[in-house]
């Protein structure tokens, strides 16, 4: 009888095992690390990038607050125009001066910042990706002071304007307004189309609304005052602020993103 012999797979010792397993597991690991460090390289990347626009913001903010500043100072300049040609009695008051400054005096601006960067962040979650706490703060600051106290104080200061306006077509003919403000706003002047008009501004003769009392004169008068004394504390404080705000973040995004 043959007999066949049975060949003997030498069986591999534990170390060898031990030796798969932790190849296997450096590899999955390693793996890991990289995946992970490519995600933060990712965000990083991504912070930058917001912080480049954001930086794109805040330098367009600038001349659109200094422009609504600018605008408010010609408002305050036409309401001292029209608070000073009013006198008593009535009758003396300067009416063509009057007539010339008041679509001004009354004139509204405001400021709305370029919250595109700040919309993202909110949206995306983007804020978590901003690693300096000093940066994500003010941020976030300036875009609660906005939202908040300029949006209030401009609502606060609008109470005022809806006082003045009423009063402004009891004591003055808007006909009048309308045509004198069309000669006026374009420098030189005066020459109007209207004969009429002409005629008043040339000889600077121009008729009180009939009935009008002086109390209603002083009253607009006064209400005028009061817009213009609520925006050189309220509204001048937030702008200030506002400005305050704009140049410190673009200071510390700079620094922290070596960005210019």
């Amino acid at each position: 009888m043959e007999v066949h012999a049975h060949a003997h797979t030498e069986r591999k010792k534990w170390t060898h095992y031990f030796w798969e397993f932790l190849m296997l597991f450096l590899a999955v690991f390693c793996g890991f690390l990289a995946e992970n460090q490519r995600e933060h390289m990712v965000e990083h990347q991504r912070e930058k990038e917001y912080m480049i626009t954001m930086l794109e913001d805040l330098k367009a903010d600038i001349p659109l607050l200094d422009s609504t500043i600018k605008d408010w100072n010609e408002v305050h300049k036409s309401i001292d125009s029209v608070t000073d040609a009013i006198s008593l009695p009535i009758t003396g008051t300067d009416l063509l001066k009057v007539y010339r400054h008041i679509n001004e005096a009354l004139n509204v601006w405001s400021f709305t910042y370029n919250d595109r960067t700040i919309t993202q962040l909110k949206n995306s979650g983007g804020f978590r990706m901003i690693r300096n706490k000093e940066v994500a703060g003010k941020i976030i600051a300036y875009d609660q002071f906005n939202n908040d106290a300029v949006k209030n104080i401009f609502l606060f200061h609008s109470k005022f304007y809806e006082n003045a306006t009423p009063l402004r077509s009891k004591v003055l003919a808007e006909n009048i307004i309308t045509e004198i403000y069309k000669v006026y706003k374009n420098t030189p002047a005066p020459y109007s189309a209207n004969p009429w008009i002409d005629s008043m501004i040339k000889k600077n003769n121009i008729p009180l609304p009939v009935d009008i009392q002086t109390s209603q004169m002083f009253e607009f008068r006064n209400s005028l005052i009061a817009l213009k004394r609520d925006y050189a504390s309220n509204m001048t404080w937030g702008y200030n602020h506002l400005q305050k705000l704009i140049n410190e973040l673009i200071k510390v995004i700079q620094k922290n993103y070596h960005l210019d």
